[in-house]
């Protein structure tokens, strides 16, 4: 991923993820995120994860 790339990931998930993570415990974060990713198998290997440390990173400031 680029440079542009990636900081355009991190504004979408800022945009449509984190008002509802703000609410959220890690473990129903993770849950949704394995959900999502066993309904769409066309996800890329790896993807929940990465999507789930930029949640962490972004509600906690810190990386896990």
């Amino acid at each position: 991923m680029t440079k542009e790339e990636e900081q355009e990931f991190i504004d979408k998930i800022k945009e449509t993820i984190m008002p509802y993570a703000q609410n959220m415990t890690e473990e129903q974060i993770q849950t949704l995120i394995e959900t999502v990713q066993n309904q769409n198998p066309n996800l890329p290997m790896g993807f929940g994860n990465m999507l789930l440390e930029q949640i962490k990173f972004l509600k906690y400031g810190k990386e896990s």
